[in-house]
């Protein structure tokens, strides 16, 4: 008899650790298909390419008796065999604390205008096929995954905020904060959202660096209208970009979208990036849709120092990709 009591009893307390331990979990991914032709007047970046991405989500959720909501989110690059997000917040009434690599407070809330296009093909910017040109080929607050912390103020009104803090190598040159805002309102019919963002990493140079992204977006009904201009200082470093974009759902599945960006560096003469892109993306059924995109480009190095190797390159990348979302 008290064998089966001591059963029981470890049966109960086990049941009753595991019911604390249980959370909510949400499994989810996404997987694209792309065929590009390439017009490039670099005979190394001249051809046809096949390629594919492909991403998994594991997000655990708990909610506590106080009314704290504790997520922790799981990111995998799969394609790449890598991870992408992989942070833990907690959110209450006092907004949200994120912790952990991700995107911070530049990223979340910057503006750029060729988000309102999908699979933008701008070319690469060297003959090896790489990116390796230090000017801007966006609007965005350089953003891009980083070990921070971010603190997300609760909405007021149509208002929200956040700032991060984060760190790099050892050394203490690499530490960096940023900060970011966006104003939601409605004229009329329309809905407008304005952003501001920025970020300012310490080096060991003359100079930090700094980022700092903000524009407008106006939706109304089926038409979305964003303008946005960047800019990027640092050590041989003066860069300023601007951005148009425009997309409209002429309804049935079917979004079509034009964009436009164009980036100078003042500090190396001559150095720009301009490119056009256009777009339709179709939705086949739910989860499936196909994105057919057409993109110009025109790449001028100037005397850019920085990438002495770098060659003037242009051409037109054409572009269909198939996307599933599960």
């Amino acid at each position: 008899m008290r064998k089966y009591l001591l059963s029981t009893s470890t049966l109960a307390g086990a049941a009753l650790l595991s019911s604390a331990a249980v959370a909510d979990v949400s499994i989810s991914g996404q997987f694209e298909w792309d065929y590009a032709s390439r017009d490039s007047n670099i005979a190394a970046n001249d051809g046809n390419v096949m390629g594919q991405d492909s991403a998994l989500q594991i997000n655990f959720t708990n909610k506590t008796d106080s009314g704290l909501t504790i997520t922790a989110v799981n990111d995998f690059d799969t394609d790449a065999g890598s991870s992408d997000d992989v942070y833990m917040s907690i959110a209450g009434g006092f907004g949200t604390l994120k912790m952990g690599l991700t995107d911070g407070a530049n990223e979340t809330f910057n503006m750029d205008a060729m988000e309102l296009v999908q699979e933008e093909e701008g070319g690469k910017l060297s003959s090896s096929g790489t990116n390796t040109a230090t000017i801007s080929t966006n609007t965005g607050g350089s953003g891009g995954n980083n070990q921070q912390v971010t603190y997300l103020l609760p909405a007021m009104g149509g208002l929200t905020a956040g700032v991060s803090v984060g760190t790099g190598a050892v050394a203490k040159n690499d530490e960096y904060t940023a900060f970011g805002l966006k104003y939601a309102m409605t004229a009329g019919d329309a809905a407008v959202t304005l952003a501001y963002s920025t970020k300012t990493t310490e080096t060991a140079t003359a100079a930090d660096n700094d980022g700092s992204s903000y524009g407008i977006n106006i939706a109304q009904g089926a038409l979305s209208f964003t303008l946005s201009a960047g800019t990027k200082t640092g050590v041989d470093e003066d860069i300023s970009s601007q951005s148009a974009g425009l997309s409209y759902d002429l309804g049935n599945g079917l979004v079509v979208a034009a964009a436009t960006v164009k980036a100078e560096d003042d500090d190396d003469a001559g150095e720009e990036y301009d490119m056009t892109t256009y777009e339709a993306a179709y939705t086949i059924a739910s989860g499936l849709s196909a994105v057919l995109n057409v993109s110009d480009f025109d790449y001028e190095n100037g005397t850019n120092v920085d990438t002495a190797a770098q060659v003037d390159i242009n051409g037109t990348n054409t572009s269909l990709t198939i996307k599933a979302t599960f």
